[in-house]
């Protein structure tokens, strides 16, 4: 299996069976996302910035990357992490699972540096028999587009907050 080549990815209709590092940010480079740091997530891993559109910081990881006989990483989960602080319930991440179906979201006591709670809102693909680069990039979108809604309802502000009582 290929990962992509080239010091460009001009077509978006390029079939993708694996992706590497250097994929990962010619996708989000392309797409005009703020690549802020590589590696936090392992080795094929982006932290970047949806400056020009949501504002969110969001994590791109390379998975099932030690399979013999590729040239990358076969999966990425596409990741929106926020801390949680206490207001957020099992019942309400649980019932976002469900409103967003394209999305899931989760929580995890201990956070991604062992000691923050997080809640997430994650999209994973899986690259095996192929996936273009346009599509890559749509689940990219739907991901961030999503995550802010669920968050949200996940902490009942915005739209989702309860009216106050007269």
């Amino acid at each position: 299996m290929a990962a992509l080549a080239g010091p460009a990815l001009a077509d978006d209709s390029q079939l993708v069976t694996s992706v590497t590092l250097a994929d990962l940010q010619r996708i989000l480079a392309e797409d005009g996302y703020t690549i802020n740091s590589t590696g936090d997530d392992g080795a094929v891993s982006v932290r970047a910035t949806d400056e020009a559109g949501t504002g969110l910081i969001f994590n791109v990881i390379g998975t099932a990357c030690e399979v013999e006989g590729t040239d990358g990483c076969l999966g990425i989960n596409m990741q929106v992490r926020y801390d949680a602080d206490g207001q957020e319930t099992l019942e309400l991440i649980n019932d976002a699972n469900l409103m967003w179906a394209a999305t899931s979201a989760w929580y995890d006591d201990f956070g991604v540096d062992g000691n923050t709670p997080t809640v997430g809102i994650t999209r994973y693909v899986i690259l095996d028999g192929g996936m273009t680069v346009r599509n890559i990039k749509d689940n990219l979108l739907n991901l961030l587009a999503i995550a802010p809604q669920a968050a949200d309802y996940i902490w009942q502000v915005g739209e989702w907050a309860p009216e106050e009582a007269n």
